[in-house]
């Protein structure tokens, strides 16, 4: 019998709502500048150029920056590229912390707080550890502990960022669980022993916009929702 002792939570799509919170902050940034623009396509141009600069860090082609610096440089390419005027720097940190802001899916908390009874429950994300503390509490996410890659000095999907994880909690990577909406995050995460967990969000990039992730087959459990997660632990584990 596999004993789960903790599980490592992915946070951007998987706990957080990133699409929608941004687009709404997108929003109020227009109406504050008073100058319209393409929100919807801002939102996905600033994820996707995180995921560039992720996967240059990660490939070692660039040195290690946190998510919030990725953030602002990619703010200050899409401010020129979508021909915004006279935005303050005091205005770009603003709109570079709505990170900070994001919701969570609605079934986050109830099932994060299930989980807690019985196991530990702890990020592991691209995010800082400061961006992280803030984001958690502004939303009340009830984490027993904030694991960033930050303290890998690498991003994911590196193996070193899993293999560290477990070890900060003195635990075996087979007695720990990643749980992710990503299927590259879960597919690294298998290859050191974890145990994986799919998460679908079909909302993740905008209404009906989630991932494929190909045939699920190949992760251990596979749910709708955080509120599944501890019924099926106990089903497939105990």
């Amino acid at each position: 019998m596999i004993n789960i002792k903790a599980l490592f939570f992915d946070v951007f799509g998987t706990v957080v709502d990133w699409h929608g919170s941004i687009q709404n902050e997108s929003q109020i940034f227009s109406q504050e500048i008073s100058q319209e623009f393409d929100t919807f396509l801002f939102t996905d141009k600033w994820r996707a150029g995180f995921r560039r600069l992720q996967s240059s860090v990660a490939n070692g082609s660039r040195d290690y920056l946190t998510m919030d610096e990725i953030h602002m440089e990619i703010l200050e390419e899409l401010i020129d590229e979508f021909d915004l005027k006279n935005i303050s720097s005091t205005d770009k940190q603003k709109f570079n912390h709505s990170w900070h802001r994001l919701k969570p899916w609605p079934e986050v908390i109830l099932g994060l707080n299930q989980l807690k009874n019985n196991r530990v429950v702890s990020t592991l994300s691209n995010g800082n550890l400061s961006m992280l503390n803030k984001l958690s509490k502004n939303t009340k996410l009830p984490w027993d502990c904030i694991v960033s890659t930050e303290f890998f000095g690498t991003y994911k999907p590196n193996k070193e960022v899993y293999i560290g994880a477990a070890n900060l909690l003195n635990l075996h990577n087979s007695q720990t669980m990643m749980v992710a909406a990503h299927a590259y995050d879960l597919d690294a995460a298998k290859l050191t022993g974890m145990n994986t967990c799919y998460v679908y969000r079909p909302d993740e990039f905008g209404i009906g916009k989630g991932e494929d992730p190909g045939d699920v087959s190949r992760f251990d459990l596979v749910v709708n929702g955080f509120d599944e997660i501890e019924e099926e632990i106990v089903k497939k584990y105990e």
